[in-house]
């Protein structure tokens, strides 16, 4: 999921924990809200692919955290599927009493000249390593796995071994690696990789697909970047690519973290740091968001299960946001949606499930704090399968925020505060919604009315009426039986109400 550039908010306006019993005023620091990627095309008459923008939850200012979420801005990042072409994978029958990395019929011959290896050839020895990969994991057998990895960089071994045992603890099942022919990083490969290797390596576009045993629905799919080299005649992992032109998720799964541990309820499958001791206080705060979500959207609508990650390894974390960095220290937590294809990878692909994953320097902020953070998340993950492209962006955030404040007690005072000199010109469904971070306090406040005014049940038919059309008047007319631009108007007049 691609992350655009980041648009700076000065912080020159206070801004208030609105509306919780008990929370005290405060500032909060400067947040980056970025314009998302424009909304999903497709050709004329066909629905856009469904497509949940990942919700970055703010943190709320330095020093001590309240003991209530803050209703500061959140970075977007918003899924645009490419329209690039499927490449294919090419079975290679290797015999059973090969040695693993055995390929030099494939590979070429010891003493080939550097890049002279034909592509094919290559290509070819690729897809036999990945399906010895596949097959070691299938078998549980770590020799294998780690037999087409080269030697000689004892960090990267060692790295390698960790991602083994990571992947055989978790209750990962159908786990395959298939390499995309029509992609290459190769641009990205470290110049002391290049001069130790020769010109016969290559960053190799890999799928990983899998499911969560007891969770996914369906296999998702995640993008691996390896580097490979030809090494005395084989093709051997050598490294792997990193840099902000990789697909976004590159190195942010589960087992690329130090040496993790599961701990699975009868709704989530928390992946943990094997030293984080506070395992059981998170599984209890998601299973109680969990239940908050539920209210609004029943399990029967959505998979009803969260895989959550909370590893103490920050490069998980930061790989969502290679594309800006400066970013990571303002968000708590990210809703990141998984596809049956690596979308950058597809010109089509299908919504298979989201991960939630957390900031690891937020694992120990208060109870309270933690539980809103996953409930707004969940939210975001329970209507996933309702939301499309063409989903305004003021429903998408409105919505999640609706979910996280319902039943909480309201302090209005704190209310009228946080609305001061807040701008109610529109409700924005694309790229202008993040430019102004109070926008979602508004948007809230939109989805309550509405839930006030024609019921919970209306709301929620309005975010999924979105699956047909993008026209806003129209849904808007179908589903409450006015005008958008009334709409808009009775919002206003309801946001001025606040401030009363």
């Amino acid at each position: 999921m691609p992350i655009v550039p980041a648009q700076f908010r000065p912080p020159d306006r206070p801004y208030w924990p609105p509306m919780v019993i008990g929370a005290e005023q405060s500032t909060t620091r400067s947040t980056y809200a970025p314009a998302p990627i424009p909304s999903q095309y497709a050709p004329p008459g066909q629905l856009p692919p469904p497509g949940l923008p990942g919700q970055f939850t703010p943190l709320p200012p330095s020093g001590p955290r309240r003991n209530r979420r803050w209703l500061a801005a959140a970075a977007v990042v918003v899924v645009l599927l490419a329209f690039l072409g499927i490449g294919s994978t090419v079975a290679v029958a290797l015999n059973e009493n090969t040695r693993p990395g055995a390929a030099r019929v494939l590979a070429g011959p010891a003493d080939a000249p550097a890049g002279s290896v034909p592509e094919s050839n290559r290509d070819l020895a690729i897809d036999a390593l990945l399906k010895r990969r596949t097959e070691a994991l299938a078998a549980r057998n770590r020799t294998n796995f780690l037999a087409d990895v080269d030697r000689s960089d004892d960090a990267f071994l060692s790295r390698q071994q960790t991602v083994y045992d990571n992947m055989t603890k978790l209750p990962l099942v159908g786990v395959n690696f298939s390499l995309k022919r029509s992609e290459s990083y190769d641009t990205e490969i470290p110049a002391a990789i290049r001069n130790k290797y020769g010109n016969d390596v290559r960053a190799a576009a890999v799928t990983v697909t899998y499911q969560v045993e007891g969770v996914d629905q369906s296999p998702v799919a995640v993008p691996w970047v390896p580097i490979l080299a030809l090494v005395s005649g084989q093709w051997k992992l050598v490294g792997e690519a990193t840099g902000k032109e990789l697909p976004s998720g590159v190195g942010g799964q589960p087992w690329d973290a130090g040496p993790v541990v599961f701990e699975r309820g009868n709704r989530v499958v928390g992946v943990f740091s094997a030293s984080y001791p506070n395992r059981s206080r998170l599984m209890k705060l998601a299973d109680d968001a969990l239940d908050r979500v539920a209210k609004v959207r029943p399990a029967d609508r959505w998979a009803g299960k969260i895989f959550v990650i909370a590893v103490k390894d920050k490069d998980v974390f930061n790989a969502y946001f290679s594309s800006t960095p400066e970013r990571v220290d303002q968000v708590a937590a990210i809703a990141v949606p998984h596809y049956n294809q690596v979308h950058e990878w597809a010109n089509s692909a299908e919504y298979s499930a989201t991960r939630i994953i957390f900031n690891p320097d937020e694992l120990e902020e208060d109870s309270l704090q933690l539980g809103d953070d996953l409930t707004h998340e969940f939210t975001h993950a329970a209507m996933a399968p309702a939301t499309t492209g063409w989903t305004p962006t003021w429903l998408v955030e409105g919505f999640a925020e609706y979910v996280s404040y319902k039943g909480a007690s309201i302090v209005q005072s704190r209310l009228r505060q946080a609305l001061k000199g807040v701008a109610t010109d529109d409700l924005y469904g694309g790229d202008k919604f993040y430019d102004e971070p109070m926008n979602y306090i508004t948007a809230w406040l939109a989805c309550r009315m509405i839930s006030e005014k024609y019921g919970e049940a209306k709301l929620i038919e309005l975010y999924e009426k979105f699956q047909g059309t993008s026209v806003e008047d129209t849904v808007v007319n179908q589903v409450l039986g006015i005008s958008r631009a009334q709409l808009v108007t009775d919002w206003q007049a309801y946001v001025a109400k606040q401030r009363a």
